[in-house]
């Protein structure tokens, strides 16, 4: 009876750790199943495009411009390409006036309205690549070259003559000249003049521009680009610019700026 105690303990262990195993076995798949996570598993691009072109419609401190730019992509994080801009550039000091008649409405005091068209070269780099489901790209942009600044002269109807001398009301149409006192009566301005009649009368002013902007490219597809940016521009020229008759006139313009921008990829690699 003795040997037959001390076998039965042995058995009932063996069977114990038997169990054991067998269930450390099959929970072992299960334990393997929930390590992988299928999410972050990031195929492989299917098409790399090595050119880009995109519009961009701009906010800024002074205005609003418009733009185009195209150019290629030379490696994975970097792009480089030429663009052009229109952009306007109001005076913030500029006070809008009406008569109480039917005349357009003027900025009184101001010699002339100002506009910029830019062209120049710069570029791209991206500080993380955007993921296949989409999430948003990072990118520095820089950009500069040249801007021809385009000063349009502010035309008035100016009512001349008065009742108290006997001289008879005529109206003329002239180009805004702050040493004419006549000007700087607003009884006597009745509104501004037709907007071609400035265009052959325009001066043009040669400068140089530079551009910094910190880029936010969204979207799950590759082809095509949305982007949201937000940035500085600085324009100069070499000479003064006359804008109003009573403030001083300035080399250049800073600004900042918020754009939208939408274009496509194409040709592939």
């Amino acid at each position: 009876m003795l040997p037959a105690r001390s076998v039965r303990p042995r058995r009932r262990a063996l069977l114990f750790f038997t169990l054991m195993l067998l269930s450390a076995g099959a929970s072992a798949p299960r334990l393997n199943a929930q390590v992988i996570v299928y999410e972050d598993y990031v195929p492989p691009r299917q098409n790399l495009y090595t050119r880009e072109r995109f519009l961009s419609f701009y906010l800024h401190s002074a205005g609003f411009a418009l733009g185009y730019e195209q150019g290629r992509l030379n490696r994975k994080f970097r792009y480089e390409g030429w663009s052009v801009e229109f952009s306007t550039q109001l005076n913030p000091k500029a006070i809008r006036v009406s008569w109480t008649g039917a005349g357009r409405r003027y900025v009184y005091g101001q010699m002339n309205s100002f506009c910029m068209l830019r062209g120049g070269y710069g570029g791209r780099y991206t500080f993380n690549e955007k993921p296949h489901w989409g999430g948003v790209a990072l990118s520095l942009i820089y950009n500069g070259g040249l801007s021809l600044g385009l000063a349009f002269p502010q035309y008035l109807y100016i009512v001349y003559g008065s009742e108290l001398n006997g001289e008879p009301y005529e109206t003329r149409l002239e180009k805004f000249d702050p040493a004419n006192p006549y000007h700087l009566q607003v009884d006597r301005i009745i509104g501004r003049g037709p907007v071609f009649h400035s265009v052959p009368h325009l001066r043009p002013y040669p400068g140089l521009y530079a551009k910094l902007g910190l880029n936010a490219e969204f979207g799950k597809k590759e082809k095509t680009m949305h982007a949201l940016e937000a940035g500085i521009t600085y324009d100069c020229y070499f000479t003064h610019i006359p804008l109003m008759a009573e403030n001083k006139q300035p080399f250049g313009f800073f600004n900042f700026y918020v754009a939208y921008r939408f274009g496509m990829r194409y040709q592939k690699k």
